[in-house]
Protein backbone atom coordinates (compact mmCIF):
# COMPACT_ATOMS: atom_id res chain seq x y z
CA UNK A 1 0.00 0.00 0.00
CA UNK A 2 2.99 2.33 1.02
CA UNK A 3 4.31 1.84 -2.82
CA UNK A 4 1.08 2.68 -3.98
CA UNK A 5 0.44 6.12 -2.14
CA UNK A 6 4.25 6.50 -3.57
CA UNK A 7 2.93 6.19 -7.11
CA UNK A 8 -0.40 7.36 -7.02
CA UNK A 9 0.30 10.97 -8.45
CA UNK A 10 2.65 9.43 -11.01
CA UNK A 11 -0.53 7.16 -12.53
CA UNK A 12 -2.08 10.43 -11.99
CA UNK A 13 0.41 12.47 -14.65
CA UNK A 14 0.39 9.80 -16.54
CA UNK A 15 -3.48 9.76 -17.27
CA UNK A 16 -3.30 13.38 -18.14
CA UNK A 17 -0.26 12.82 -20.34
CA UNK A 18 -2.36 10.32 -22.51
CA UNK A 19 -5.16 12.75 -22.70
CA UNK A 20 -3.55 15.81 -23.43
CA UNK A 21 -1.64 14.07 -26.42
CA UNK A 22 -4.78 12.48 -27.34
CA UNK A 23 -6.57 15.59 -27.70
CA UNK A 24 -3.87 17.53 -29.48
CA UNK A 25 -3.39 14.33 -31.88
CA UNK A 26 -7.09 14.18 -32.67
CA UNK A 27 -7.74 17.88 -33.44
CA UNK A 28 -4.63 18.28 -35.06
CA UNK A 29 -6.18 15.44 -37.72
CA UNK A 30 -9.17 16.46 -37.95
CA UNK A 31 -9.63 20.13 -37.30
CA UNK A 32 -6.50 21.42 -37.85
CA UNK A 33 -2.87 21.51 -37.59
CA UNK A 34 -1.98 24.85 -37.08
CA UNK A 35 -0.55 26.65 -33.74
CA UNK A 36 -3.88 27.71 -32.32
CA UNK A 37 -5.22 23.78 -32.41
CA UNK A 38 -1.75 23.25 -29.49
CA UNK A 39 -2.79 26.70 -28.18
CA UNK A 40 -6.09 25.79 -27.45
CA UNK A 41 -5.23 22.34 -26.02
CA UNK A 42 -2.76 24.47 -23.45
CA UNK A 43 -4.79 27.12 -22.50
CA UNK A 44 -8.27 25.63 -22.36
CA UNK A 45 -6.47 22.49 -19.92
CA UNK A 46 -4.73 25.30 -18.00
CA UNK A 47 -8.07 26.98 -17.58
CA UNK A 48 -10.17 24.10 -16.56
CA UNK A 49 -7.22 23.55 -14.02
CA UNK A 50 -7.49 26.60 -12.59
CA UNK A 51 -11.45 26.52 -12.31
CA UNK A 52 -10.95 22.73 -10.73
CA UNK A 53 -8.69 23.90 -8.12
CA UNK A 54 -11.47 26.72 -7.44
CA UNK A 55 -14.50 24.49 -7.42
CA UNK A 56 -12.44 21.29 -5.71
CA UNK A 57 -13.49 22.36 -2.37
CA UNK A 58 -17.37 23.86 -2.87
CA UNK A 59 -18.13 20.52 -5.33
CA UNK A 60 -19.19 17.33 -3.24
CA UNK A 61 -18.31 15.23 -6.11
CA UNK A 62 -15.93 12.17 -5.61
CA UNK A 63 -12.32 12.69 -7.12
CA UNK A 64 -13.49 9.37 -9.55
CA UNK A 65 -16.46 11.36 -10.25
CA UNK A 66 -14.25 13.84 -11.98
CA UNK A 67 -11.94 11.46 -13.53
CA UNK A 68 -15.32 10.15 -15.40
CA UNK A 69 -15.97 13.64 -16.64
CA UNK A 70 -12.55 14.16 -18.25
CA UNK A 71 -13.01 10.88 -19.99
CA UNK A 72 -16.61 11.54 -21.18
CA UNK A 73 -15.20 14.98 -22.45
CA UNK A 74 -12.26 13.76 -24.13
CA UNK A 75 -14.68 11.39 -25.77
CA UNK A 76 -17.27 13.64 -26.30
CA UNK A 77 -14.07 15.72 -28.24
CA UNK A 78 -13.48 12.60 -30.42
CA UNK A 79 -16.87 11.55 -31.06
CA UNK A 80 -17.53 15.05 -32.38
CA UNK A 81 -14.36 15.31 -34.45
CA UNK A 82 -15.49 11.99 -35.55
CA UNK A 83 -18.75 13.11 -37.18
CA UNK A 84 -17.67 16.62 -38.13
CA UNK A 85 -14.04 16.26 -39.37
CA UNK A 86 -12.90 20.09 -40.28
CA UNK A 87 -15.30 22.09 -38.92
CA UNK A 88 -13.97 24.99 -37.75
CA UNK A 89 -16.73 26.26 -36.35
CA UNK A 90 -17.27 23.78 -33.71
CA UNK A 91 -13.69 25.45 -32.43
CA UNK A 92 -15.45 26.89 -29.08
CA UNK A 93 -17.65 23.13 -28.28
CA UNK A 94 -13.90 21.72 -28.54
CA UNK A 95 -12.62 24.32 -25.97
CA UNK A 96 -15.69 24.01 -23.73
CA UNK A 97 -14.84 19.82 -23.69
CA UNK A 98 -10.72 20.38 -23.00
CA UNK A 99 -12.13 22.82 -20.39
CA UNK A 100 -14.29 19.95 -18.96
CA UNK A 101 -11.37 17.54 -19.36
CA UNK A 102 -8.70 19.61 -17.34
CA UNK A 103 -11.00 20.03 -14.44
CA UNK A 104 -9.72 17.02 -13.24
CA UNK A 105 -6.24 18.16 -12.31
CA UNK A 106 -7.29 21.22 -10.50
CA UNK A 107 -9.63 19.05 -8.60
CA UNK A 108 -7.00 16.41 -8.03
CA UNK A 109 -3.99 18.61 -6.82
CA UNK A 110 -6.57 20.91 -4.42
CA UNK A 111 -7.76 17.43 -2.83
CA UNK A 112 -4.49 15.39 -2.96
CA UNK A 113 -2.36 18.50 -1.92
CA UNK A 114 -3.74 17.67 1.94
CA UNK A 115 -1.81 14.60 2.01
CA UNK A 116 1.55 15.06 0.34
CA UNK A 117 3.54 17.87 0.19
CA UNK A 118 3.64 20.45 -2.78
CA UNK A 119 6.09 19.83 -4.12
CA UNK A 120 6.02 16.04 -3.81
CA UNK A 121 3.37 15.77 -5.46
CA UNK A 122 4.21 18.51 -8.46
CA UNK A 123 7.43 16.45 -8.98
CA UNK A 124 5.44 12.86 -8.91
CA UNK A 125 2.07 13.96 -11.49
CA UNK A 126 4.86 16.22 -13.75
CA UNK A 127 7.21 13.00 -13.87
CA UNK A 128 4.21 11.19 -14.78
CA UNK A 129 2.59 13.63 -17.13
CA UNK A 130 6.54 13.46 -19.08
CA UNK A 131 5.72 9.40 -19.31
CA UNK A 132 2.55 9.96 -20.56
CA UNK A 133 3.34 12.26 -23.38
CA UNK A 134 5.99 10.67 -24.31
CA UNK A 135 4.85 7.13 -24.47
CA UNK A 136 1.27 8.35 -25.65
CA UNK A 137 3.16 9.65 -28.59
CA UNK A 138 5.58 6.52 -29.18
CA UNK A 139 2.54 4.00 -29.07
CA UNK A 140 0.11 6.42 -31.24
CA UNK A 141 3.18 5.65 -34.17
CA UNK A 142 3.90 2.17 -33.36
CA UNK A 143 0.59 1.29 -33.06
CA UNK A 144 -1.87 3.59 -34.55
CA UNK A 145 -5.30 5.98 -33.52
CA UNK A 146 -6.79 3.12 -31.15
CA UNK A 147 -3.86 3.41 -28.83
CA UNK A 148 -5.89 7.31 -28.46
CA UNK A 149 -8.75 5.73 -27.36
CA UNK A 150 -8.08 2.75 -25.89
CA UNK A 151 -5.21 4.00 -23.39
CA UNK A 152 -6.78 6.53 -21.48
CA UNK A 153 -9.14 4.49 -20.88
CA UNK A 154 -7.23 1.61 -19.06
CA UNK A 155 -5.40 3.93 -17.49
CA UNK A 156 -8.73 5.86 -15.87
CA UNK A 157 -9.94 2.90 -15.00
CA UNK A 158 -6.26 2.05 -12.99
CA UNK A 159 -6.82 5.55 -11.84
CA UNK A 160 -9.93 5.04 -10.31
CA UNK A 161 -9.07 1.80 -8.67
CA UNK A 162 -6.27 3.56 -6.76
CA UNK A 163 -8.21 6.30 -5.87
CA UNK A 164 -10.65 4.16 -3.98
CA UNK A 165 -7.94 2.15 -2.86
CA UNK A 166 -6.16 4.77 -1.47
CA UNK A 167 -8.91 7.10 0.03
CA UNK A 168 -10.14 3.71 2.02
CA UNK A 169 -6.86 3.85 3.63
CA UNK A 170 -6.92 7.66 4.57
CA UNK A 171 -4.60 6.75 7.96
CA UNK A 172 -1.87 5.71 5.40
CA UNK A 173 -2.34 8.47 3.48
CA UNK A 174 -2.27 10.58 6.57
CA UNK A 175 1.21 9.62 7.36
CA UNK A 176 2.76 11.15 4.65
Amino acid sequence: MKALRWIYPSIVGLLLGLLQTGLFFQLSFTLSSSFRTFLMVTVCWLLGSVVGIRIAKQVPWPLNRFTLLAILAYFACVLLLGAAPFQSALWPVYAGFIVLAGLYPGVFFVRFGEYYRARDLFLKENNGFIVGLSSGTILFLVLGRAVLWVAPVLIAVGVAVCTDRLLSHQDLLESV
